[in-house]
């Protein structure tokens, strides 16, 4: 058992091996699970418009947002835990890395509990100030209840999958979610289109799949060979994981929670240009998802190699890491964007018609394909610090170059000149300052980290 031990540790282990091999081998299965992610959202709307009709898809759009905003910031926490057990990974040391997978299990389904029970208190006033229709507002608080009842289910998928990528192996989870999202999708089709269960069905298979993904993946950490195998007896608070825990990933919380109000103000201004303008920038989102998914996946990857390669010593090889990541993502959304560049008006005429708004997406995709480059290292180098040790500084960073720019320019400088190109290009510009605050405070931040290492 030890020698199968050994060999599944050294199969996932990201100290060993080509870098640019270990960094793909890692990053596809997590792009792949965040585009079937996708895939399976376009899908349900489907099931439910056709059979729930208009009023119930109107009532889940609504609060779309607002179911968000608990997972993220949970996610966000249990970056915490995730960077922390890649770090002993990294330096070997099994008996920390079983502590922290024990506590992050416990963690997570507490944690989701508390959330679900605060999240189901506080949802009728934040229905309120989203000002949902009164024609939709019982179904849209159904949902809500509903969805947010499964948070701890969601949230324990949410750190087992963690716990897993912690120790290289991202394939184990997007397997469980391909199995999630397949049962979601057929419970739609029994619950909302042969039962007539409306929202509340469409709710419902929502957290039954969620459940049966939790049940699966904590299963596959109690049978796993690797160090994070679970022991039902075993799991307990460890207080020095716990306190590791959200010192790293609290303030990655706070940032996934308050990065979308700064996009809320900014959707509220492209509001204003009229119903063209938001069908355009809508169908601009149905095209340019590949930048954010790439974006996402890498910055995912290159915290856990860094995490790992820093637990282990080998600085050298987290720094390789990093460049080769970084680069990888750069060219992977420069291929994206060329695409979009020369081909946005066909791929646009497949999703709306509209003369008028062909128009105005194609103004902006002209100007934006050549652009999204500058978002990739403001994207993935956070990632680099995180696995580090670091989580503030990154927030503060991330907080100021990509949320409080966009608002001072809609605020500030948008009234000088007021146009739809002239509020999006608050985008563009807070890529590139978040890109190079990142690049500055990485150069400055990885030598003085190296030096206390050695000291």
């Amino acid at each position: 058992m030890g020698d199968n031990l050994e060999l599944s540790e050294k199969k996932y282990d990201l100290t060993e091996g080509f870098v640019w091999q270990k960094i793909m081998l890692f990053a596809m299965p997590i792009l792949l699970g965040i585009l079937l992610q996708s895939l399976y959202t376009t899908v349900d709307a489907i099931i439910i418009g056709r059979f729930a009709g208009k009023e119930a898809l109107a009532a889940i759009e609504s609060v779309y947002t607002l179911t968000k905003l608990p997972v993220n910031f949970f996610v966000g926490l249990s970056t915490g835990a995730t960077i922390i057990i890649s770090q002993y990974f990294g330096a070997k040391n099994l008996e920390k890395v079983s502590r922290a997978c024990h506590t992050a299990v416990l963690f997570s389904f507490v944690g989701g509990l508390v959330l679900s029970i605060f999240a189901i208190v506080i949802a009728p006033f934040f229905i309120g100030l989203l000002k949902v229709p009164v024609g939709i507002y019982d179904q849209a608080l159904t949902y809500v209840i509903i969805f947010f009842s499964g948070l701890a289910a969601s949230m324990t998928y949410n750190i087992g999958a963690g716990i897993f990528r912690a120790l290289g192996n991202s394939k184990t989870p997007f397997y469980f979610l391909i199995i999630a999202n397949i049962v979601n999708i057929v419970l739609d089709i029994i619950f909302v289109g042969v039962m007539g269960f409306g929202v509340f069905g469409a709710g419902l298979a929502t957290v039954l799949s969620q459940f049966i993904c939790a049940v699966l993946i904590v299963i596959a950490l109690m049978r796993t060979r690797l160090p994070c195998k679970i022991h039902l007896r075993k799991i307990r608070f460890d207080r020095v994981c716990l306190d590791e825990f959200i010192r790293l990933g609290l303030p990655v919380g706070i940032q996934s929670t308050l990065y979308p109000v700064a996009n809320m103000i900014i959707q509220t201004s492209i509001n204003a240009f009229g119903v063209n303008s938001i069908a355009a920038w809508a169908i601009c989102g149905k095209l340019d998802f590949l930048v954010w998914f790439i974006s996402d996946a890498f910055c995912t990857t290159i915290s856990t190699f860094v995490a790992q390669n820093y637990g282990a010593g080998f600085y050298d090889r987290a720094k390789k890491g990093v460049r080769i990541g970084a680069t990888i993502a750069v060219l992977l959304v420069g291929l994206v964007s060329t695409g979009l560049y020369f081909w946005h008006v066909p791929l646009g005429r497949l999703l709306v018609t509209d003369a008028e708004v062909i128009r105005i997406m194609s103004q902006i995709m002209i100007f934006f394909a050549p652009l999204y480059v500058l978002y990739v290292l403001g994207a993935v180098m956070p990632g680099a610090i995180r696995g580090s040790g670091e989580s503030f500084k990154p927030m503060v960073i991330t907080l100021f170059g990509s949320c409080l720019c966009r608002v001072l320019w809609i605020l500030f400088i948008v009234p000088l000149r007021p146009s739809l190109m002239m509020v999006l290009s608050c985008y563009p510009i807070s890529w590139a300052i978040t890109s190079m605050l990142y690049v500055l405070f990485y150069r400055t931040y990885v030598p003085k980290l190296e030096k206390q290492q050695f000291q």
